[in-house]
């Protein structure tokens, strides 16, 4: 069947209609989205649906220049990849089809779509970028120009938005015709990334309409898969499901770098670690002489692209505020330096203890550890934050991390089970804390899970002070889906056991983090960290060269830019990622998820 609808077409309908009854008589509807022209297939623009035509995301797919974009906006720095699952992930498949640039092939199918109205009429749409990243505004020039390429009439323009705002687009207004953003895991194993890319309620695939209960069955039953051979052949067949839907253009696997100043020691590389810098807990700054200057003495200063999110730990599912949260509030454990499998105790005294009798996963929680505020932690909040997480279940946020394990393969969100059922799934036996998982299968990638900022405990004490979520079934109606960011209390005022906390968040401009001076590790090695929004290359620079940063996002495509002033930098290279960045075909343009 040409045109795969991963949405019902009675959706689409039904869309389109609520649209139109929202004008006047003989006014044209209202439009979901400013980014469609015309909404209509008409050479001014494209319909919400455009995107459901296989032919049309297969003619993308063969008209972008893959070796073009590893060249120019990675520097050579990457290797494409047919799937999600990157080369390094536990079922990767290394004989995985790909898409290759053909215009050829691209005219073929884009002649097919839609029974030749692409091609007789053409279309006019934007694409979205966020500011400042390089490489994803060089892939969206490659895709606008090798489609004008093909036909005159198929005209895509680019437009930088700030990063919380192409967020707010993906999981909120969803008005954008496609989106580009990367996937780095959160837990290290194929399910993590088919899961957001397939899944019916996938991080990414929810929001622009693709998976269904059919390919969610598969998913789940190659993770329970017991058997070695097996269990690859099923993941083998999930890697070519997405090239022969081919819901979104994957792009290439990075190799990362990092650029300090020779004053900054310390730091080593986990393909799972939030953090751009790394753990700064570990690292260290002095005075080493050289041609850059020792600037800010007892300060790090990290300059990168876009704004955090939030800096409420149920809420972040995105790099930049997962830094923050990171250095603010605490895991029960965390990764063992850059080992993806072994782990260190933070808020827990060990690694846990699985019993297989019941599947239940046992942490003896820290004594002795107090808050930023000089409340004590307890067991009960570690209790509260899991539970306080699924009880707010935001909109394409990290909580189904917490549901697939605890509960099974049908429960994606809040609605799918009962409050009773969350209560019993995280409980308090004294000093310790207990969870209990659906199948044994989940001991390692819930661990794995816990290492994560949205697995960072909080204070339930002071959330009440502030009033959050007070533990109650009766008070879940006032937290549950939150529409926005900034709904929550602890948006913008965390307390956390961390070695930093909150200055000030200068929204877009920066984040202040102080020296949390009772931090119950013991010494920290900064008494400051500022992360600074700099959107401009040439700014960020400039400041590493003259050592008012410590540590800068150097983009992929300026690496060979960065080999002159090499001798002078501490640089960490061909850091071994297991990150995705993508293009994801939006089906329903300014429709579901509601």
């Amino acid at each position: 069947m040409k045109k795969i609808l991963f949405i019902s077409l009675a959706v689409v309908l039904a869309l389109s209609v609520s649209l139109m009854g929202c004008e006047g008589e003989g006014e044209e509807p209202e439009l979901p989205s400013i980014y469609i022209g015309s909404g209509k297939l008409d050479g001014d623009g494209i319909p919400v649906d455009f995107f459901t035509d296989a032919d049309v995301r297969k003619g993308f797919c063969y008209a972008f220049n893959y070796a073009t974009y590893i060249a120019d906006a990675m520097q050579g720095q990457g290797v494409q990849r047919g799937s999600p699952v990157t080369d390094g992930l536990y079922g990767y498949d290394p004989a995985a089809p790909m898409y290759s640039h053909c215009l050829t092939l691209a005219q073929t199918h884009l002649e097919a779509a839609w029974d030749g109205e692409v091609w007789d009429k053409g279309f006019k749409f934007t694409v979205l970028y966020n500011s400042g990243n390089l490489p994803r505004k060089t892939a969206c020039e490659i895709l606008s120009e090798n489609l004008l390429a093909i036909n005159e009439k198929f005209q895509v323009s680019i437009q930088p938005v700030a990063w919380p705002t192409f967020l707010d687009k993906i999981w909120g207004t969803r008005d954008m015709p496609t989106f580009q953003v990367g996937w780095m895991p959160d837990y290290p194993h194929a399910d993590n990334h088919l899961v957001p890319f397939m899944g019916s309620a996938g991080v990414f695939s929810e929001f622009q309409c693709y998976g269904d209960a059919t390919t969610d069955a598969a998913i789940m039953a190659a993770l329970l898969e017991t058997d070695g051979p097996t269990q690859m052949g099923l993941y083998a067949a999930l890697q070519q499901q997405y090239y022969d839907d081919a819901p979104g253009i994957m792009l290439a696997q990075p190799l990362a770098r990092r650029y300090f100043t020779e004053h900054v020691s310390g730091f080593y590389y986990n393909p799972c670690e939030s953090s751009y810098a790394g753990r700064l807990l570990d690292m260290s700054k002095s005075d080493q002489g050289g041609v850059i200057p020792y600037n800010n003495p007892g300060v790090f200063v990290f300059e990168t692209i876009g704004d955090i999110a939030s800096l409420d730990p149920a809420w972040v599912y995105d790099t930049a505020s997962g830094m923050q949260v990171g250095m603010i509030n605490e895991t029960l454990i965390y990764w063992n330096g850059n080992s993806t499998g072994t782990f260190i105790p933070l808020l827990a005294t060990d690694a846990g203890t699985f019993n297989t009798t019941d599947n239940t996963l046992r942490f003896t929680i820290r004594s002795g550890v107090q808050f930023s505020n000089g409340n004590n932690l307890t067991p009960g909040d570690v209790e509260y934050t899991f539970e306080r997480a699924m009880c707010q279940d935001r909109t394409g946020g990290p909580i189904w991390m917490f549901y697939q394990p605890l509960f099974g393969p049908a429960v994606w969100h809040y609605e799918d089970t009962t409050f009773a059922a969350i209560d019993a799934a995280v409980e308090v036996d004294g000093q310790d804390v207990v969870f209990t998982l659906c199948d044994a299968a989940w001991e390692l990638p819930f661990r794995q899970i816990l290492c994560g900022a949205w697995a960072s405990i909080v204070d339930f004490e002071y959330c009440q002070s502030i009033n959050d979520w007070d533990g109650t079934e009766v008070d879940v109606v006032n937290f549950l889906h939150p529409a926005t960011t900034g709904t929550n209390p602890l948006y913008n005022q965390p307390i956390g056991t961390g070695p930093w906390k909150l200055n000030t968040w200068d929204a877009g401009i920066q984040v202040l983090l102080d020296e949390n001076t009772t931090y119950w590790g013991g010494s920290v090695p900064f008494t400051q960290v500022l992360t600074k929004v700099v959107d401009e290359w040439t700014s960020r620079k400039l400041s590493l060269l003259a050592g008012d940063a410590d540590l800068v996002y150097v983009p992929s495509s300026r690496f060979d830019e960065m080999i002159p002033d090499e001798p002078n930098l501490n640089v960490f290279k061909d850091l071994p990622s297991l990150s995705i960045d993508a293009f994801f075909f939006n089906m329903c343009i300014g429709g579901p998820p509601s």
